[in-house]
Order: C-alpha cells, then sequence, then structure tokens
C-alpha cells in the first residue's frame, strides 16, 4: 500500500512539475504540427541559455517570460510565420534556431552551451501607434537578424526542407506577459508528422488545443474594431495590398475580408475621438477563417505617433513614394478630429554633427512639407504647427545600413489639443 501510495506522489509532483514548466525550456518545447498554435501564455520563466549581452541581435539582451516551441517541416517550402500577442502593448521577440542533430537532449545540450545560434531572430521594439503589433518571418523582409530598436517587426523568410526540424524561442518583454498566438504558413498533415525522437507532448493540450488547418484555399478574414475595453467602434477602414494600384473603404464596426494565399494587406483604420492605427497582415497558405482584432487608442493631449512609413530622399525634404499611404492616413486623422490640433515634428539622419544649422534647417524643412500637404488637402492651418529638431532623439544613433539611415529620416506628430 505505501508503494503504491509513493508511486501515486511521485507521478502526480511529475504531472505537477510537467505543467508548471508550460514549454519554458528547451528540454520541454511544445511539439506542434499544426498551423496554428496557441494562445499560449507564459509563465514567467527565465532560461538563460538564450540571453547574452552585446549581441547584436542573436540572442535576447534579457530574458522575460520564454516559450519554446518546436515543429518539424512537412514539405520543401519557404518558412515564413506570424506571432499574434492577443493584448494590447506587447513586446513580443523571437529566436529561431535549425536542429541539426537527432535527439533532442543534445539540441538542447548545444543551446545551453552557447555553440549555436539562430538562423533567424527578431528583438525589433513594437511600433507605439499600433497596439497589437505582430511579428514574423515575411518574403517582404530583408533582414535575418533584426536587433533591438524601431526596426522592421517582420525578418526575412527562410527556405526549408522536408524533415528540417526547428526551435523557436519566444519572449515577451513585458510585464503584463500576455499570451500569443503562432501563425506556421506550412502544410501539416493530419495528425502528428514528427519523428519518434521529436514525439508530440500532451502537456498542457486543453489550454492550447488549436484548429487543424489542412486545406489549401482562402483567409476569411474579419477585421474587428474596439476600444480597450472591447466594445465596438465604427471607423473608417482603407485596405491595400490585395490589388495592384487598389483600395477597398468602409465604414464599419466589423468587415470580412477575402485573401488568397500569402498576400499581405495593409489597413488603416481612423475613427472620430481616436488616433489612427495602421494593421499589416499577412494571409497563411492553408483555408483559415482568421479574426484580426484593430484596438483603437482615444485622442489625448501630448499623445505621440512617429509615423515611420513617412520618409524622405536623402539631404531633401522630397517624400519618398512610400510616404503616400501615411500621408493619406494622416489626412483622415484630421479629417475624422477636426477639433485636434497637432505639432508636426521633422528629424535627420545626421549622426555625430553638433546640430547647427544645416541638420535643424533640413528637419524643419521636412516638416513644414507634411503641414503644407495638410494645408493643400484642406487642412486649417491654425490647427497645426512645426519644428525642426535636427538630429535629436535619432531612433539609430550610430546608424549601420540604409533602412536604419531612412528610419532616423522621419516626422512625428504630437497632439496638442
Amino acid at each position: 500500500m505505501r508503494k503504491l501510495l509513493f508511486i501515486i506522489a511521485i507521478c502526480f509532483l511529475t504531472t505537477f512539475f510537467a505543467k508548471g514548466q508550460k514549454f519554458s525550456t528547451c528540454g520541454t518545447a511544445a511539439k506542434v504540427s499544426y498551423e496554428t498554435f496557441g494562445p499560449v501564455m507564459p509563465n514567467g520563466s527565465v532560461d538563460r541559455s538564450v540571453e547574452r549581452h552585446h549581441s547584436h541581435g542573436l540572442f535576447f539582451e534579457e530574458e522575460h517570460n520564454v516559450t519554446w516551441i518546436a515543429f518539424e517541416i512537412p514539405q520543401d517550402t519557404v518558412l515564413t510565420f506570424d506571432i499574434f500577442p492577443q493584448k494590447t502593448g506587447q513586446d513580443i521577440n523571437f529566436l529561431l534556431f535549425k536542429d541539426t542533430v537527432d535527439v533532442n537532449e543534445a539540441f538542447c545540450k548545444q543551446i545551453e552551451d552557447h555553440k549555436l545560434v539562430p538562423v533567424r531572430t527578431n528583438l525589433a521594439t513594437p511600433d507605439s501607434t499600433k497596439p497589437k503589433c505582430s511579428t514574423g518571418l515575411s518574403t517582404t523582409a530583408s533582414d535575418s537578424i533584426i536587433p533591438e530598436g524601431y526596426n522592421s517587426n517582420y525578418s526575412k523568410a527562410l527556405r526549408v526542407k522536408k524533415g528540417d526540424r526547428f526551435y523557436l524561442a519566444i519572449d515577451n518583454s513585458t510585464e503584463t506577459k500576455g499570451a500569443f498566438i503562432l501563425n506556421l504558413h506550412v502544410k501539416f498533415k493530419t495528425g502528428p508528422v514528427l519523428s519518434e525522437d521529436h514525439t508530440v507532448r500532451n502537456m498542457d493540450a486543453p489550454d492550447i488545443k488549436a484548429p487543424k488547418l489542412t486545406k489549401f484555399g482562402k483567409t476569411n478574414l474579419t477585421i474587428l474594431v474596439t476600444d480597450s475595453s472591447g466594445h465596438r467602434i465604427r471607423a473608417q477602414l482603407d485596405i491595400s495590398g490585395a490589388a495592384a494600384g487598389q483600395i477597398t473603404s468602409a465604414d464599419t464596426s466589423t468587415y470580412t475580408y477575402t485573401l488568397i494565399p500569402r498576400i499581405t494587406i495593409n489597413i488603416n483604420c481612423n475613427a472620430h475621438g481616436y488616433m489612427f492605427n495602421e494593421v499589416a497582415f499577412t494571409s497563411p497558405d492553408t483555408a483559415a477563417n482568421v479574426t484580426l482584432p484593430i484596438i483603437m487608442t482615444p485622442v489625448r493631449e501630448h499623445e505621440n505617433m512617429i509615423l515611420k512609413d513617412i520618409k524622405f530622399q536623402e539631404g531633401v525634404s522630397i517624400f519618398l513614394p512610400s510616404s503616400q499611404n501615411e500621408l493619406a492616413n494622416l489626412l483622415e486623422f484630421m479629417k475624422n478630429n477636426p477639433d485636434v490640433k497637432i505639432l508636426i515634428k521633422g528629424f535627420v539622419n545626421d549622426p555625430g554633427s553638433d546640430n547647427s544649422g544645416a541638420a535643424k534647417k533640413l528637419s524643419k524643412q521636412r516638416a513644414q512639407a507634411v503641414y503644407s500637404f495638410l494645408a493643400a488637402a484642406g487642412v486649417d492651418k491654425k490647427r497645426m504647427d512645426f519644428k525642426g529638431f535636427g538630429n535629436e532623439m535619432m531612433i539609430y544613433p550610430h546608424p549601420v545600413n540604409d533602412r536604419q539611415q531612412e528610419a532616423n529620416r522621419r516626422v512625428e506628430v504630437e497632439v496638442m489639443k
């Protein structure tokens, strides 16, 4: 009898310990064989094996709430995925490792001993104008390793072969450590496809069970506009990217849009009394029904918006063609909120200078270019002012590539009333 009780106790403690881990180490990674996985809630565990200071984007600078996920590629393809935070204001980062050994324990030991480096990373700071900012791999991204800072939230897609195995370390660095959903854009067969050494674990299965998406086809995307408490908001939606030169507009709180596989659309959202919001969504390559929440933030005095897609040619105040969408979004915001007054702030990419003369002049000219665009479109000049800040507060004080230099050449808008 004592022996039986002892065995029961051991089983209980083992189960309790396993559940407490919640995929927080490489050895307890969730083995995934479905396109959609989640929502997964990190439990606050720290895994120092993926933390390394001053690694320039190769590892987490400081690990907070890690979740490990493992999956095996079912066919030759180009790997892309999305990680969608389920709470507003979440900062989701990831490291993607390729498993080059056939035994789980041996691979994890290499991670622990810092003998492997990830093949893709993204530690970008989320865009403050987008309450729920997704991250992942995309065919439109150009960089494999993304360090901290206001960089692209998507890293470069990865060409993979059938049987390749990967481990994904996802860190939510916010104190609220909200849940996330992972969408893998690969076609899995029905049931597990992992090899014997990488069997599916049932740990926490009831909490994370997700539908199987096994049929190639279109995505039915439902856009849902709400405030932070979940109440629906009627908004002006402008959707672009599905077809060249075409914009779909709707005035509603809920809108359903059908997409073919692997199409990236941009959704501009404007509502009276709220800051404008812009969200990008990439459809998976399998048939899916997806609800995309867009959470709007009320207009507040001194609220600041970085208009990261308003960009300029080097050395002048001439807009790049890619700026038109963001300019139109700002104009719609001003029309929807006729009582709002703004300060348009211009910045330049001029590292190392004393910020006098030319830098201040150019930054003022860039702010004035936005001012002039809005004025020409009918916005009352009394509602606007502009100022140049030169190279103050550069997002990248020491830019290392063209993309970072472009990000420094920016315009911000501050709500003054």
